[in-house]
Order: C-alpha cells, then sequence, then structure tokens
C-alpha cells in the first residue's frame, strides 16, 4: 500500500505544508449568552442600578458619566464623531454580588479554550462601565495596550433593551457581527470577547440604551514568548487557494480528502465539533477552497481492510468452544480519547489483505447542514495525508475464528476526519460519479443556493441547475438509478441504513420551472424506480404549463406498469382525478389515463409470471379503491365498469372478504359523502358484493352432532391411516398415539399444515412420548366466525347500496 502523502497530486504535498504554519486553534472572537447572575452594581450619586436598565436611572447615570475618549497614536482624544459613548470608571461604581466574580472567572475559562489559549490562564481586569444611548456608536479601531500582557478584550453586556449597538469584530477578511442578543432583550445576559489587535467598532444604538462592563484580559507569557496576538491564517489560506485555483482541468484526481489529525466518531461530526488545530485547518481549507471556486466539505474517512487474521491464541482461547463460530469484535470509543485506543484490540495481526476500500461519508458543509451525498468511494491518489494510509491506528477490529474450510480472518477499520473539496467545474463528474443520492443531494445545495444568489447572478445559477439537472436524469436511466456505493458500505461494514428519499427530484424540478425535464423524469426515469412519487406541488405545475405538456409522459409511465409499480402509479392517478377543480384539459387527461390504467391492471393479471413475488404481495384492495376513487372523480365509467368486471371474475386475485369489501369499506366515507357522483359501475360493484355475501349467509354453519371428523389429506403411511380412523369414529374424542419422536412430528405436521379439527400434545412419560390427540370443532368456530362478520358485512353493503341508489334517484 502506498503512502497517501506522497500519491496524491504534486500539490498535495504544498497544501501539507501549507496547513502545518497553522499551528494554533481558537477564533479570533467568541459570544454568547451567559447565566444570569446579576452584578448587584452601584453607582456614586445613583445607588443600586436595577435591571433592566430603565430610562429614569439611565439618564441619571449619564450625568455622573464622562464623554469616553479613544486613543490615536499616543494621544488621547474626545471627538464624538469618531466615539460617541458614556463611561465610568471603576472607581465611581462597585459590583457587590459576590457571585459575580465567580461567574467572571468561569465565562474567562471558557474564553481561554475559545481563543485557543491551551493552558495559558488570562487574568481579567475591570476597566470600564459604558452608557450606549440611542445615537451612540464607536468607529472601527484596535484596543491598545493598556496593560502589560494583555490580549484580549472582554464585554459583558447587562440587561438593558435597546436595538442596533452590534459589535463587528473584523481579523483577515473574517467578519463577525455580534448581536448581544439575550442582553438586548433585557432578559440575560451577553458577552464578547476579542482578540486585543482585532479591528473591532460599534455600530450606532438607534433606540434604548447598551450596558456593558468591560475587561481587559492579561496574561504573563512565557520566557522567551511574545504575547498571543489573534490567529494569522491569511498566508496559508493564500497558499492553498492558489493551489486550488491552479487544479488541473480535466485530469485526476477530480477530488481531494485532506486528512485532519483526531480520530471522530460517525456521530456529530461538524466544524464545531473538531478538536484542537484541527478546526483551525478546516477552517483554513473551507476558505481557501471559497476564494479558488471550489467545494469543500467536511466527512468521515473510513478505510476498510479484511485479510487473514495472524498470531493470538486461538486454540487456547477457544478450545472449549467447538463446532461454534468464534467471533470476536472490538472498537474503541472515539468519544472518550483520540489519542490512544481503548481496549487491546483482538490481539491478532493482519496477514495477507484480501480486500480494502477507502470512503467518505458523514457529511457537514461549513454552516453545519448535512448534505445527502450518502458513501462515496476515494482512490488513494485523492488523499492527502501526513501520515500514511498504513500508519493509521486502528478505529475498530472484528476477528473470526475457522468456519468450514476458511481461515480465520479479522477486519479492521480506519476512520479519520477529512476535508474534501472538488473544483466547482467538476462537480457534476464527482457527485454522478459518486452515485445517484450524491448527485440529487448536489442538485439540492445548487438549487438552494441559486434562490439565495443574488438577482444578477440567479440566471446563471439557474443555468448551472439545469444543466446538473439534466446530468442526473442522463445517468439515472443509464444506470436505471442503480449506481450505488455499494451492498455493504465501509464505515461499518453493514448493510446501508434508510436510502435517501430521491422522489424529492421532482420538488426541485418545480422550483427550477422545467416541464421538460419533468417530462423526462415521469415518463423515463419513474417506470424503472417504484418508490419515485409525484406530490401535490406537482398539481400547480401541471396547470402552469398544461396538462397536455407532461400527457405523453404520464401514459408512458402506465403503459410501462408492473407489479412493483402499478399501486404507485393508482396513487398518482388519483392525486390527478381528485384535484377539485373543472380543468376540462386536466379532466380530459385523466379519463385517457383512466384508460390505460385498467389496461394495466388486466394486462398485469393476465401475466404468466406466477412467481413473481410482488404480484404475490400486490394489495389488491388499496388498488381496487385507490382505482375506482380516480375514476369515479373524472367520471370515467366505462374504465370503472371494465375494473369491477374484472376484478369480479377473477376470484382467485380478487378475493370478495380482503379484495373487494376492504376496498368498498376503505370508500365507504368517500362514495357517502359523494354520493351523487357516483357512476353506474360503482353501483354494480356494491351489488355483487352484496349478491355474493347474500349467498354466503343464506345458511349458519351446523355444528357438528357426534365426533366424527373431516380427514382430507394424501398421505396413507400406517400412522396417518390409525389417526383416519380415529377421526371418523363418532364417538371417540381423544386417543393417545405412543410414538417416537420422528414419527410424532409426523403426525404435528399433518394436523397443522391440513388444519385438521385435532389439539395434540406430547406426554412426556414413559417410552415412547405419546402424542395426545383431542378433537375439537375449530373447523365450524371458523365458519360461524366468517358467518357472522359477512352477516355484519351484508348490512354496511346494503346500507351504502341504500344511499348510492337514493342519491342516483335524487340526481335523475
Amino acid at each position: 500500500m502506498t503512502n497517501a502523502a506522497t500519491s496524491a497530486p504534486p500539490f498535495g504535498k504544498e497544501i501539507l505544508k501549507a496547513l502545518q504554519q497553522v499551528d494554533r486553534c481558537g477564533a479570533f472572537c467568541t459570544s454568547g449568552d451567559m447565566p444570569l447572575v446579576m452584578p448587584g452594581l452601584e453607582v456614586a450619586n445613583v445607588g443600586t442600578i436595577r435591571l433592566p436598565l430603565g430610562k429614569t436611572q439611565a439618564a441619571k447615570l449619564i450625568r455622573q458619566c464622562t464623554q469616553a475618549p479613544y486613543g490615536k497614536g499616543v494621544e488621547t482624544l474626545v471627538d464624538t464623531s469618531v466615539r460617541c459613548v458614556w463611561e465610568l470608571d471603576p472607581k465611581r461604581f462597585s459590583l457587590t454580588n459576590p457571585q459575580w466574580n465567580e461567574s467572571i472567572a468561569k465565562l474567562v475559562g471558557d474564553v481561554e479554550k475559545a481563543l485557543g489559549l491551551g493552558d495559558a490562564r488570562l487574568t481579567p481586569h475591570l476597566y470600564k462601565l459604558l452608557v450606549y444611548e440611542k445615537g451612540s456608536f464607536f468607529k472601527p479601531h484596535r484596543d491598545g495596550e493598556k496593560l502589560d500582557g494583555m490580549v484580549a478584550t472582554l464585554v459583558v453586556a447587562l440587561p438593558a433593551v435597546h436595538r442596533g449597538g452590534e459589535l463587528v469584530v473584523e481579523n483577515e477578511g473574517q467578519r463577525h457581527e455580534i448581536h448581544f442578543a439575550g442582553a438586548a432583550s433585557g432578559h440575560s445576559l451577553s458577552f464578547a470577547a476579542f482578540y486585543a489587535d482585532c479591528e473591532h467598532e460599534v455600530l450606532p444604538v438607534s433606540d434604548g440604551y447598551r450596558l456593558c462592563l468591560v475587561y481587559n484580559l492579561t496574561l504573563t507569557p512565557a520566557r522567551g514568548k511574545k504575547t498571543p496576538r489573534a490567529p494569522r491564517t491569511g498566508q496559508a489560506v493564500s497558499k492553498i487557494a492558489s493551489l486550488l485555483s491552479n487544479w488541473p482541468i480535466g485530469q485526476q484526481p477530480v477530488k481531494l480528502a485532506i486528512t485532519l489529525d483526531h480520530r471522530y466518531s460517525q456521530q456529530g461530526l461538524t466544524l464545531d465539533a473538531l478538536k484542537g488545530v484541527d478546526g483551525s485547518r478546516a477552517n483554513v481549507l473551507f476558505e481557501a477552497a471559497e476564494q479558488a471556486g471550489c467545494l469543500a466539505h467536511l466527512a468521515l474517512l473510513t478505510h476498510w481492510q479484511s485479510g487473514s487474521a495472524e498470531g493470538g491464541d486461538y486454540y487456547g482461547r477457544y478450545r472449549n468452544r467447538r463446532g461454534r463460530n468464534r467471533y470476536r469484535s472490538w472498537s474503541y470509543d472515539d468519544e472518550d480519547d483520540d489519542e490512544s485506543a481503548s481496549g487491546e484490540g483482538t490481539g491478532y495481526e493482519m496477514g495477507e489483505i484480501y480486500d480494502h476500500g477507502l470512503s467518505v461519508n458523514d457529511w457537514s458543509d461549513r454552516d453545519g447542514k448535512k448534505p445527502a451525498f450518502g458513501h462515496m468511494r476515494l482512490e488513494e491518489d485523492e488523499i492527502v495525508s501526513a501520515v500514511p494510509l498504513d500508519a493509521w491506528e486502528v478505529s475498530r477490529e472484528e476477528f473470526e475464528g475457522f468456519t468450514g474450510n476458511a481461515g480465520m480472518t479479522l477486519e479492521r477499520w480506519y476512520h479519520r476526519a477529512a476535508v474534501v473539496i472538488w473544483p466547482r467545474h467538476n462537480r457534476f463528474t464527482v457527485l454522478c460519479g459518486a452515485g445517484t443520492d450524491a448527485a440529487i443531494a448536489g442538485l439540492e445545495t445548487m438549487v438552494q443556493q441559486a434562490k439565495r444568489a443574488r438577482e444578477s447572478e440567479q440566471a446563471e445559477a439557474r443555468r448551472d441547475c439545469l444543466s446538473f439537472a439534466k446530468a442526473i436524469l442522463d445517468d439515472w436511466q443509464r444506470s436505471g438509478g442503480n449506481r450505488h456505493f455499494s451492498m455493504y458500505d465501509y464505515s461499518s461494514y453493514a448493510p446501508l441504513r434508510d436510502k435517501p428519499d430521491r422522489s424529492r427530484v421532482a420538488g426541485l424540478l418545480v422550483d427550477l420551472d422545467s416541464p421538460e425535464l419533468m417530462s423526462r423524469y415521469i415518463g423515463h426515469v419513474m417506470p424503472g424506480e417504484p418508490s419515485l412519487k409525484l406530490d401535490r406541488s406537482f398539481l400547480a405545475f401541471g396547470k402552469q404549463h398544461g396538462w397536455s405538456t407532461f400527457a405523453s409522459a404520464l401514459e408512458s409511465l402506465w403503459d410501462e406498469s408492473n407489479a412493483a409499480t402499478i399501486g404507485r402509479n393508482a396513487e398518482l392517478l388519483a392525486l390527478l382525478c381528485t384535484k377539485p377543480d373543472k380543468d376540462a384539459e386536466r379532466i380530459d387527461l385523466c379519463q385517457r389515463l383512466a384508460e390505460r390504467a385498467v389496461d394495466a391492471v388486466e394486462r398485469l393479471d393476465g401475466s404468466t409470471q406466477v412467481h413473481d413475488w410482488r404480484l404475490r404481495e400486490l394489495d389488491r384492495a388499496a388498488l381496487l379503491a385507490t382505482l375506482v376513487k380516480a375514476l369515479v372523480s373524472v367520471g370515467a365509467d366505462e374504465p370503472a365498469r371494465r375494473l369491477v368486471d374484472h376484478a369480479a371474475l377473477d376470484e382467485a386475485r380478487y378475493d370478495l372478504t380482503e379484495a373487494h369489501l376492504k376496498a368498498v369499506f376503505s370508500l365507504e366515507a368517500w362514495l357517502s359523502k359523494h354520493a351523487e357522483r357516483s357512476l353506474d359501475a360503482v353501483a354494480s360493484w356494491v351489488s355483487y358484493c352484496r349478491r355474493e355475501l347474500e349467498l354466503r349467509t343464506a345458511s349458519a354453519p351446523r355444528a357438528p352432532t357426534d365426533f366424527r371428523r373431516e380427514a382430507n389429506w394424501k398421505c396413507s403411511c400406517g400412522i396417518c391411516r390409525e389417526l383416519r380412523q380415529f377421526l371418523a369414529d363418532p364417538t371417540a374424542s381423544e386417543r393417545g398415539f405412543p410414538l417416537a419422536k420422528d414419527r410424532r412430528a409426523h403426525l404435528h405436521q399433518v394436523i397443522d399444515a391440513n388444519r385438521l379439527d385435532v389439539t395434540h400434545e406430547t406426554k412426556r412419560t414413559g417410552r415412547p412420548f405419546t402424542l395426545v390427540c383431542k378433537k375439537s370443532t375449530a373447523s365450524f368456530d371458523r365458519a360461524y366466525e366468517e358467518f357472522t362478520r359477512n352477516r355484519k358485512s351484508l348490512k354496511r353493503i346494503c346500507d351504502l347500496e341504500k344511499k348510492l341508489v337514493a342519491s342516483a334517484a335524487q340526481g335523475r
């Protein structure tokens, strides 16, 4: 196996080299809300300040303040065109709540982690109390080093209802706008902390008062080290962006997976969850990709190996488990410790490697959204890693001992977080090559971005989306939608989990307003994939573009119906037919489709494919109900009559109880509500059900008058002859059969398979054991239960028939 760091494209080494410059974790600023612990603010000549700050106390507080100055070079100036805000020195106020300092200490600890200061400890120094009123602001500036070792500034906003006054912090082109939402609502405390050398400004307050405490955060740097400053990653971003911008068009590889240092679990892999310097490096890669016109995603990279297991003490460990499959599994706990594996593994070494694979899954973008790309294959030359593949630490291991002629096998999984990047011009190649689901997810992202694009860019974005959608449909037709990653995914070696809903393609085509592609989707893609559906958005789309636009595609869909798709097609027809309007074009199309629907049912039922399991499992009650409802809704009487007559004649497939009655009763409420629409075919169908039920309830089943029981089965062995004699005896209710195990099992099978009116129980005394058989009335009980059910069904059918007849009379 090759070293991924050297097999990657030439610029892969340069990317790694640039990333090595990013050796600090942490952000340049952090913000949020904090637990509501009031500071106990008391101001000289004012007293205790009640929070949230009210208008009256704000005025009193401002009278105690002075206009805040700003620094310009070595000068300190007051200029309200640059800084317009009131300040109060700590000598003029006090914070009396003893819990306040504890709250600040905890907050400072969180800031240390967020700013990536490692084990360094910050010390907070209260600097000023600031009051912003309507119109107050502070233009862009940097904080001077007010104290030795000053690293950062902490702003704690106290509850005071206001609008505006956002804090904007910038560093190397990155911009964070902090709204202090909790404090601005008057219900919470909010904070922001940032490196002192970052440029920042306070936007004008448009209403209310903004009240905040400002702290200088210092630390004593280690001997010979400079005071930390905001992370500088611009040079690395520029270098990597330049490399990505020169990605050769039309050459391999078409994508890169740049690995990060730590290992992660499959759950919750997002940019915010990255550990240590991984977060900073991932951000660099995302920023560089964006500048270079590339697409970047965070994903879990998995290297899977399967081979022979060598070493270990198999026989010593398993000598007492002969004849059984020996299997052991070990997995290190990703969540607890990513530096060393917990546990000792299975104790075996990997010998000859029979198979291996590389894949990425569990995707997320820079905003934490999770596109459904699914599993995507990787080639070794697409991996950029400072550590060779064969030096990665094992994340999971499974061992299986000798099974038949097979030797001991070992499987291993190696997980790494990676930032996967590909140029925009490779998007079609990468996503379509990764499979239909990945391509659909990519199109979904593109459509969302097109909706958010500026008006001047929307036309081009839509063209890109349409080109990609066409490429997806082309590939889908060629592959039959069967292009996917694998029967197994390398990340867990388990059958693939729930497949993404591919039907969302139809919604995307509606968003793109493409009737041409929608027609292709319906007529050429849907016939081959039963899971694809159309939702109600298609109704408005069809009316918008004219139903004749989609007529040929919908007719083709029905012409190609099979056991797997006919139920779906019936639901689509019902969707089109039950639309509550009088659109003549739609109704005309539905009536033509109704003819094709009945043709499809007759063709399918006349098929000789008796071994097709999908035909056996077809829910014919649901099919009947759905089609009848659709046909009634558009007045398609002739197709409806053909359908119900066909079903009445085919008793083998359309059982009275399981098909006809279930269908009728599922439509009972709808038919009663829309009785005026009901066709002659429906009346004929209900009448057929009534006549059949009348025949079945003409006489009640009669209970047996003696102990003679039915004995219809073919076997004529000696023990079966004895059983027949027992069943034919009008006086015997019970008999024991002393039999060996295999003969008892034979009688079990005969009794159960033929549903004989006999119960059986083995009496485990003596040799051989005795099978005790007792006659029952099970056949009569079943027949009487069915008779009772049929009588209830007959009453329901008669009531429904009366309603339909009455409605028909009123209509005439």
